[in-house]
């Protein structure tokens, strides 16, 4: 409470003790750290949300690569008599192993000095990934094709197999007949006792990449391409024509 005092004519002004009650130092503390609880709360949302959304904008990059590396090697492909062009369908309880075999024109070289430009026999397996449990990886192999050699013999390292995409869940190809049917496997391979069964290519093949988001939510994202295959468009265009 304010005070004075009268000396030698002069008036002093001056308080008595005074400060805060012990109550509303903690009222005081229990107001700051609800403060704090809810800009944490705010800034790990935020934070949450640009760590989903670099995650998504990986997986977007890594689909686009393996997509158009994909459709290259597709609308490249081309049928002769000695490579056959087969699709395996495989469920979820198999998923590991060979999924498509195929020769095509889009054969890469990444040295030239050592190795030969032409027709490559190109084939994807897919296979667990070592490193994350439950995840699966796409292999491409590519190797060159020398007139002569017969399907399925194999060439040491011309045939390694290179990483073509990651982090997956499933890895799915549909394959579009000329009447536009989709079939879950194709064959160009004659049957046995089918001697006049027609060797063609598949007017299109859709393929379906299924990465994981977060395997404990069981949240994935998905992402679909249909590739044509001109070579296989040109005949069912030849067939259609002459049936007529």
């Amino acid at each position: 409470m304010p005070w004075q005092r009268h000396s030698g004519g002069r008036v002093e002004w001056g308080c008595g003790n005074s400060g805060f009650t012990l109550l509303e130092i903690l009222l005081a503390m229990v107001l700051l750290g609800l403060v704090v609880s809810m800009l944490a709360i705010a800034l790990s949302g935020s934070l949450q949300v640009i760590d989903a959304t670099e995650e998504q904008g990986d997986l977007y990059h890594r689909a686009r690569v393996a997509m158009q590396r994909i459709s290259d090697d597709l609308s490249s492909a081309v049928l002769t008599d000695d490579v056959e062009f087969i699709g395996t369908a495989r469920d979820g309880e198999e998923p590991r192993g060979e999924l498509l075999r195929f020769s095509s024109m889009d054969h890469l070289v990444f040295a030239p000095e050592k190795q030969l430009p032409g027709m490559g026999i190109i084939s994807y397996e897919v296979v667990p990934d070592r490193q994350e449990d439950g995840m699966l990886v796409l292999l491409r192999s590519d190797r060159l094709h020398r007139p002569g050699e017969k399907f399925g013999q194999e060439e040491g390292p011309a045939a390694d197999k290179f990483l073509l995409c990651d982090r997956l869940r499933s890895v799915r190809f549909t394959y579009i007949d000329h009447q536009g049917r989709k079939q879950e496997q194709w064959d160009t391979r004659q049957a046995p006792g089918d001697p006049g069964r027609k060797r063609r290519l598949p007017v299109a093949v859709t393929c379906r990449l299924e990465f994981w988001l977060d395997p404990e939510t069981e949240t994935s994202l998905s992402f679909s391409t249909t590739i044509l295959l001109p070579a296989g468009l040109i005949h069912a265009e030849k067939t259609a024509a002459s049936s007529r």
